[in-house]
């Protein structure tokens, strides 16, 4: 069972990054245990190579948002050189061993549809937003809570949220592909 993600919403300069802890089978069972709203390459680096053991395992996995076939743009240039060295320090990770670490590297759109989300435009982050608070206890008060009783989902913000929301979709793909061999 995975028990790590360490997922990342990559943008032009920083970066949404979240690990989580799995907490029981459910996509929406985690707990937040790093934030980093505004993370560089040093901070991704950091959080993947601090699981290292676990993702040799099989307790961890990356996930990373990536660009789709046919967009163009400088950020997407950007984001695209980003996602290139997620890959290859996995890789680095990767060398030597048997048996292939696990990346999830999806699509805005495939995240989307994974969570079963439609929206478009600037309703999107607001329903990605609804749709992990959901999923993580229901209301904000327990998904998110104060500094007195912090819920599973405490101290996400801005692109945190889309990273988390990669955390989950990775974890409904994942449970998707094992379904599909029994």
């Amino acid at each position: 069972m995975i028990e790590r993600i360490v997922a990342i919403d990559p943008g032009s300069y920083t970066h949404g990054l979240i690990v989580v802890r799995t907490t029981g089978p459910n996509p929406g069972d985690n707990t937040v245990d790093y934030v980093n709203k505004a993370a560089q390459w040093t901070d991704v680096s950091r959080e993947v190579s601090n699981l290292e053991t676990d993702l040799r395992l099989g307790r961890a996995l990356v996930a990373c948002e990536r660009v789709a076939p046919g967009q163009s743009s400088w950020t997407l240039t950007q984001t695209t050189e980003f996602v290139g060295r997620v890959i290859q320090l996995h890789a680095s990770l990767t060398f030597g061993h048997t048996r292939a670490l696990p990346l999830y590297a999806m699509t805005r759109r495939e995240v989307l549809s994974l969570l079963r989300i439609k929206a478009k435009g600037s309703e999107r982050d607001k329903i990605v937003r609804h749709t992990m608070i959901e999923m993580h206890g229901g209301d904000r008060r327990t998904a998110i809570g104060n500094n007195n009783h912090p819920g599973p989902l405490h101290g996400v913000s801005t692109h945190a949220w889309a990273a988390l929301a990669v955390a989950v979709a990775a974890r409904i793909k994942r449970h998707e592909a094992h379904s599909e061999q029994l």
